[in-house]
């Protein structure tokens, strides 16, 4: 009772999401991505990436378009680049009859946690947070640990507590809402999470208002990352509006503040920072482009930027999930065209790009 609170002291003295000052625009990069990998016909709209304790790549398909042909799945990409099946038994939600695996981590348990995005199926709170339990370095089965989000979308672990953005809240009397909810893993082993709706729950640590973009609702919260000093950030998918969250010695949420809003970046979907050089990369789905926020230099440049394409060289078909790994930075191509994007087209290639970014 005393975090949740202590939480809520800190929301309302944070709900105003000041911004911390004018932000560098420096020259493009013009880094130009190769192709990492085909993923194959069957990995139909990929999404979410993490990386195993072996160093190899796991992928989520949630797979909107050919899913009654395809279903869903999860998929390793090994060092050798061969895409294989991990995971193909998710658990379907009882009243959809379906399953869309987007972002995706690996716990501090060792298992892997998946948003289920239902959204796209039924707004009414059907999303979940599913766990992959693993053994011995394979998957064994997969159950419920948080259910009651709208549309879950990142999935991001700092020490024992996992946070999950939820990309629309749809509230009545508040447009353009969306937010963070946080839950340790000590809760989630003992029972299901159940999560209260419209925004009420004592797990959300941090609402955002996005722009309104004359939209029925403004897509909000999409991609989260922590820099060096355990700060969490989040992007906007429909204003590209990126803002940081800090917390005090215990955990609690004491400061939010807009960081990136920049007519450069008018979306954002995944981000990843790099710890060891505190910069953010951005993957803007709308414009085929990859961004780059360096929180020291208080900088945004665009490391790459390209027309409508499909993929099939390299370059970015509606970029959404960013992840490192050694030297490289990989985009997943979400390829799901929907109204105000450069995608025009669903094309037969299904594929990540890479930049050697150090």
């Amino acid at each position: 009772m005393k975090r949740f609170i202590l939480s809520v002291i800190a929301m309302a003295f944070i709900a105003s999401g000041c911004n911390v000052g004018k932000i560098k625009e420096l020259p493009p990069v013009n880094l130009r991505p190769q192709l990492f990998v085909d993923l194959g016909p069957t990995c139909s709209v990929p999404d979410g990436m993490a990386i195993d304790s072996n160093g190899d790549i796991i992928l989520a398909v949630p797979n909107y378009i050919d899913y009654e042909k395809l279903g869903s799945k999860i998929v390793k990409i090994d060092k050798n680049r061969k895409v294989v099946d991990w995971f193909v038994d998710l658990p379907r939600h009882r009243d959809t009859g379906e399953v869309h695996p987007m972002g995706i981590e690996f716990g501090p348990d060792g298992n892997l946690y998946i948003a289920d995005n239902q959204y796209f199926v039924d707004k009414n709170y059907k999303s979940r947070l599913l766990r992959v339990i693993v053994k011995d370095g394979k998957p064994v089965r997969c159950e419920v640990a948080v259910d009651g989000f709208k549309l879950a979308n990142a999935v991001r672990w700092k020490g024992n507590d996992v946070y999950v953005s939820d990309t629309y809240f749809d509230l009545k009397d508040k447009k353009n809402q969306s937010g963070i909810y946080r839950i340790s893993l000590d809760e989630m082993n003992k029972n299901l999470v159940s999560l209260q709706p419209e925004a009420k729950d004592r797990h959300l640590i941090a609402q955002f208002t996005a722009k309104d973009n004359g939209e029925e609702e403004t897509a909000g919260a999409d991609g989260v990352c922590f820099d060096s000093n355990g700060n969490l950030y989040c992007g906007n998918f429909g204003d590209g509006v990126i803002s940081r969250v800090s917390f005090d010695e215990n955990d609690h949420p004491i400061d939010q503040k807009i960081v990136v809003d920049s007519p450069s970046i008018e979306c954002c979907d995944g981000i990843i920072c790099d710890t060891k050089t505190d910069k953010i990369y951005i993957t803007n789905s709308k414009n085929n482009s990859v961004h780059i926020y360096d929180i020291n230099a208080n900088s945004i440049q665009t490391l790459w930027v390209n027309d409508d394409d499909n993929g099939a060289n390299g370059l970015l078909d509606q970029p959404c999930e960013p992840i490192i790994r050694d030297n490289y930075l990989m985009v997943v191509n979400f390829d799901m065209t929907f109204p105000g994007l450069k995608n025009t087209e669903n094309d037969q290639y299904n594929t990540i790009s890479i930049f050697k970014i150090k």
